[in-house]
């Protein structure tokens, strides 16, 4: 017998004037049964880390994350259907917080627990780790290419100013700061393409104002989806590319590869 789910993604987001968030967990909701499920991710997630550069900030976040949901979960046991539902509306509510919640939505399942490791699966794990592998070897490949073509001048390294610490893999520090930042747009939903996307545009916009790098001098080698893609993913890979171009970025295609060496070369002079 199948019944009604609410759902939501539990988003870590440190710093609320970028408004950059990851996915670190899962609340899936059963009014109809009473019962409530949560699934987060490891307080050492290497790719949540790596990427805000706050360890300490994303342990304890975590602590505060499992807390609250525990306690949600405790004051809607026995709880009538419909204050299950109000409970979870409220939680999902927009809040100014490290530990936010995606807007409520709701899903047809058969088996509660079957249902939370897919929606895991399908929104933290394969979409976090296989995001960043892909952009791993991205990063591997054009190291490889600039050591054929004596090209040595850019290194991982990390740009800091007043408030912002910015990690990128490739970077030239000169007269002229320049980067490439290679994005794997290949994820398993079209918004997670835009999200990842949106993420890395705010990361560069804050590190221009504050004076850390000029937007026009990052470029940004970007994998596509395979052509056996939804339409709704080319379209979503499509606006990220406009988004990119608008705000001052250099996009190249990552098998571009002359392309991306060109750019490295005239830093390089």
């Amino acid at each position: 017998m199948k019944y009604t789910c609410l759902y939501s993604i539990v988003r870590f987001a440190p710093f609320a004037e970028t408004e950059e968030f990851a996915n670190v967990g899962i609340v899936l909701s059963a009014p109809a049964i009473g019962r409530m499920e949560y699934k987060l991710a490891r307080k050492n997630l290497k790719r949540v880390n790596h990427f805000f550069e706050c360890s300490n900030l994303f342990a304890k976040a975590m602590e505060i994350a499992q807390n609250e949901l525990d306690s949600i979960r405790l004051m809607t046991a026995g709880a009538q259907e419909s204050q299950i539902v109000n409970h979870f509306r409220f939680m999902t509510e927009p809040k100014e917080s490290m530990i936010r919640f995606s807007p409520m939505r709701s899903i047809l399942v058969e088996n509660l627990d079957d249902t939370l490791a897919a929606l895991f699966n399908r929104y933290i794990d394969r979409q976090g780790v296989g995001r960043e592998r892909r952009e791993e070897v991205m990063v591997r490949e054009i190291r490889e290419m600039f050591s054929q073509a004596s090209i040595r001048n850019f290194r991982d390294d990390t740009l800091a100013g007043d408030l912002t610490k910015l990690h990128l893999p490739l970077v030239h520090r000169n007269k002229v700061v320049a980067a490439i930042k290679p994005l794997a747009f290949d994820q398993s939903e079209p918004s997670a393409i835009l999200e990842h996307c949106d993420q890395w545009l705010m990361k560069f916009v804050r590190a221009e104002q504050e004076g850390i790098i000029q937007l026009q001098n990052v470029l940004i080698p970007v994998s596509t989806p395979a052509e056996n893609e939804s339409p709704r993913h080319h379209k979503a890979v499509e606006v990220a590319k406009e988004s990119i171009e608008a705000r001052g970025l250099q996009l190249v295609d990552f098998q571009a590869t002359q392309k991306i060496a060109d750019f490295a070369q005239r830093y390089a002079q």
